[in-house]
């Protein structure tokens, strides 16, 4: 029987919805399951809402808001490219307004308790686990599905994983209503699949169509939700946006709204969905869920759905380290592989976790690292970075192999010139080196502007794990345009990379300040000796502030340069304070004592004020394996 909804969600107020022929049936197992209280008690963003906790709103006003955006489309576009229509599903005859709504019940149905913390933390489990991946595919009965979820978990892509739960739920609670649970797996099925894999059973052009509808709805939806209730400072109309679908959905021009959507889903994905705090909850929650999962795939579904499988408020973890790079410039591997791969930083070192995640909208893949917030020792820190240095110098390799992707066809060409043309062999090598010698130094140049600056935030991690969390640091103004503000020195067996020397040289032949000068210069005599590992300095000086303070306090100290140097057995950081006076050492551990020592911290323990003859002194913290 049809249906019609009077609901209240905070964002509009009191809505009416109508839900007809096949749309009611599945609210009728929204009924039977209990699952309108599920959906209410459901925080839409799941662990977001622990590591943010202004954002409360539920899945259920998700749900509810796209249902309602559904109809005022429908009402408004009849007629025109932005029209729903009606179409037939193997030669049944539905609304189009009716499919997208079903679309929107069955995709919620999916969602765990703790969103995306359950349903990745399950397809953690299902990548390591033969049985499980085996068992959930078995749930699904339609072999054209069962392929489409095979691949979902070959890809890793968690964000439509808990479309596979909706298919168990479904196969599940309609087992014994053949003829019902048939009809919604069409209807789903034309949702999931490819045009190509259903267009025996619909037209591909409606339902390319309602797809396009369907997604614009569902984006609308949560750009409306997440960026009301969170504190970033934008938001969009919902109405003034609805009456602009059609303006924006030009076939001709190939325009398309999702133009208008997809920089605001990607500054929700960097600043909420994926922010330090939100990965931090979602790592430490994957590990306490994963350990309390039995060998049971039904009940771990089960439990993960009702309650939740662990405590999403208990966080063990401490965030570490972010770094962020294009998918351009990693090393080619699946995703799934790749979430395997970093899980390597953890090989001879404990209380570590790390985590990778992506941004579709902007191709940033994100690697996070973590330590346990009341285990991890300074002894595990020389091992920790080594792991996480050689991961990234890995990383080298994806943008090389990029490079060469994209001169393929010009390295075909002059290859096939060469061997076409009439020259001696002698010619032809000297061709090939002068084309290889040009590809080196261009790919040097790419590894430089987009792999080694992820070092320096190592370098910035290792300054935070050893200051007292009061205090904020910056680096001073950096106005030079010949030379960075930080430097690299790689030096083991696999790679031999140098970009400090050239830079601390421009830096001081640059400066006109004779005290920067010589503050430069203690830098350059600390980082002459060879060291068997990676070197990494801050070049410009550190402002250290405590913002407590009024305006005109705030600036508590400075660092004129800062060293890093580490391998898998060591670990040193060096704090330089450099006096231009008669009595450097001596002037410069003064300030050293006065202002420096007091924003260290405990991780900071065994420190050395030690001299840089002629020059003045600096801190040196020291932590072996």
């Amino acid at each position: 029987m049809d249906k019609r909804l009077e609901e209240h969600i905070p964002i509009l107020g009191r809505v009416y919805i109508n839900l007809i022929n096949l749309t009611s049936k599945i609210y009728d197992i929204y009924e039977q399951e209990n699952e309108i209280t599920r959906q209410k008690e459901t925080p839409h963003l799941g662990l977001v809402s622990q590591a943010f906790k202004g954002i409360s709103h539920s899945r259920y006003d998700y749900l509810i808001l796209q249902c309602v955006i559904s109809e005022l489309v429908e009402n408004n576009f009849k007629g025109t490219t932005s029209a729903q229509g009606s179409i037939k599903i193997n030669k049944k005859e539905y609304f189009g307004n009716e499919i997208i709504k079903c679309w929107i019940l069955l995709s919620n149905f999916g969602h765990c308790k703790n969103t995306i913390g359950d349903e990745k933390s399950i397809l953690l489990k299902i990548i390591q686990n033969k049985s499980f991946e085996k068992n959930i595919l078995k749930s699904i009965k339609d072999e054209q599905l069962k392929v489409w979820a095979k691949e979902v978990i070959t890809e890793f892509d968690y964000v439509n994983f808990h479309h596979i739960i909706s298919l168990w739920r479904i196969y599940k609670v309609l087992s014994r209503k053949k003829s019902l649970l048939n009809e919604i797996i069409l209807v789903y099925k034309i949702l999931l699949l490819d045009n190509e894999h259903t267009k025996d059973i619909a037209n591909s052009g409606q339902v390319e169509q309602l797809k396009l509808i369907y997604r614009n709805i569902r984006d609308l939806s949560i750009i409306s939700l997440d960026t009301q209730n969170s504190s970033l400072p934008i938001s969009i109309d919902i109405l003034s946006t609805i009456l602009s679908f059609d303006f924006y959905e030009n076939r001709y021009q190939e325009t398309k709204t999702n133009e208008l959507f997809n920089p605001i889903i990607s500054l929700l994905c960097d600043k909420l969905y994926l922010n330090p705090k939100t990965q931090t909850f979602q790592r430490s929650y994957e590990v306490s869920a994963i350990e309390n999962m039995s060998n049971n795939l039904n009940d771990v579904i089960s439990k993960a759905i009702i309650t939740g499988l662990s405590n999403p408020k208990k966080n063990n973890l401490k965030h570490f380290l972010r770094i962020q790079l294009h998918q351009d410039f990693l090393e080619k591997s699946k995703f799934k592989d790749a979430v395997r791969n970093i899980l390597t930083i953890k090989k001879g070192v404990e209380n570590v976790e790390a985590s990778m995640d992506y941004n579709p909208y902007s191709k940033i893949r994100i690697l996070d690292f973590y330590i346990d917030t009341y285990k991890f020792a300074n002894n595990s820190l020389p091992k920790f970075l080594s792991n996480i240095g050689h991961l990234l110098e890995k990383q080298f390799k994806g943008t090389l192999e990029h490079l060469l992707d994209q001169k393929s066809n010009l390295l075909v060409g002059v290859k096939n010139g060469v061997k076409e043309s009439e020259i001696d062999e002698a010619s032809k090598e000297k061709i090939y080196r002068s084309l290889s010698k040009e590809l080196s130094y261009e790919s040097w140049d790419i590894i430089e502007s987009q792999n080694i600056p992820t070092f320096k935030e190592i370098l910035w991690s290792v300054l935070t794990y050893h200051i007292k969390s009061e205090y904020y640091f910056d680096i001073d103004h950096h106005i030079s345009k010949k030379h960075k503000h930080f430097g690299v020195r790689i030096n083991n067996n696999e790679e031999q990379i140098d970009s400090l020397k050239e830079n601390i040289d421009i830096a001081i032949d640059e400066n006109i300040d004779i005290d920067r000068k010589h503050e430069l210069k203690q830098l350059k005599q600390s980082i002459s000796r060879e060291f068997k590992g990676t070197t990494i300095v801050c070049i410009s000086r550190i402002i250290i502030y405590d913002y407590s303070k009024s305006p005109n306090n705030r600036k508590v100290t400075d660092i004129d340069s800062l060293v890093l140097k580490f391998n898998e057995n060591e670990m040193i950081l060096e704090f330089h304070e450099s006096k231009n006076t008669k009595k450097p050492f001596n002037d410069a551990k003064k300030d050293i004592n006065e202002k420096l020592i007091r924003v260290l911290n405990p991780n900071s323990k065994g420190y050395r004020v030690r001299e840089v003859k002629n020059y003045g002194a600096k801190i040196v913290i020291k932590h072996k394996t």
